[in-house]
């Protein structure tokens, strides 16, 4: 039996736009405004990403604190931190997240020695900052966190979705749903039936995603 030898299969943009138009049930066509089709696609995956579903999109991010500096500014494609560990002389200490608003509230916040707690403020234009406390008295500590970052955007067609393979069946779904929500003369019971198969193929493939992650944090900014 003869096979195709290859196990790295993945969609590009216009192929799982397709496949969310046949499940509608419509023609299968980009339809006049492919962009409405790339944009509902994206919407979706912020949405996955603010209800925290998009666990393969964490990365490690390692940084060397500079003393008496209270802040950090993360890269601009970073959403939140997940957890976070001090380390000194190879030593890992777990910290402590506050809110902003429980950093507000600390009476000396100048003052020095080892960063045990953090705070992380979202901002319009750049990557989150992250506020220590004590601020670093030395320039050794090593501040170690787990990040969760934005997926790539679908500006173009051919290019593929930034999601694993696994999760391309609740993507389709998904996105199905979505469209047939906007496109004139859908059932209602149509529309139904796809909300009820993509509640059943996304849970199905996130329940996989967190069996293999031990770690399962929402993010979200608090203040």
């Amino acid at each position: 039996m003869a096979t195709s030898g290859t196990t790295r299969f993945n969609l590009q943009i216009d192929e799982i736009i397709e496949e969310a138009i046949s499940q509608i049930g419509g023609e299968v066509t980009l339809g006049d405004d492919p962009r409405e089709a790339r944009r509902s696609l994206d919407l979706l995956l912020r949405e996955w990403q603010n209800r925290g579903y998009s666990l393969w999109k964490t990365n490690l991010g390692v940084e060397t604190l500079s003393a008496d500096t209270s802040t950090f500014q993360l890269n601009n494609n970073i959403i939140d931190i997940l957890i976070a560990t001090i380390r000194e002389d190879s030593n890992d200490l777990e910290m402590t997240r506050i809110t902003m608003s429980e950093y507000e509230k600390i009476p000396n916040k100048s003052q020095s020695g080892k960063p045990l707690q953090y705070a992380v403020q979202a901002t319009t234009d750049s990557g989150p900052l992250v506020y220590f406390w004590p601020v670093p008295d030395v320039g050794t500590y090593v501040f170690r966190h787990r990040y969760f970052e934005y997926t790539q955007d679908s500006s173009r067609s051919t290019y593929n979705a930034d999601v694993p393979s696994h999760m391309l069946p609740a993507l389709t779904s998904g996105l199905a749903f979505k469209m047939a929500l906007k496109r004139p003369g859908i059932p209602e019971s149509r529309i139904a039936l796809l909300k009820s198969i993509y509640d059943q193929v996304f849970k199905e493939a996130f329940e996989s995603d967190r069996e293999r992650e031990s770690l399962y944090v929402k993010p979200f900014f608090r203040v």
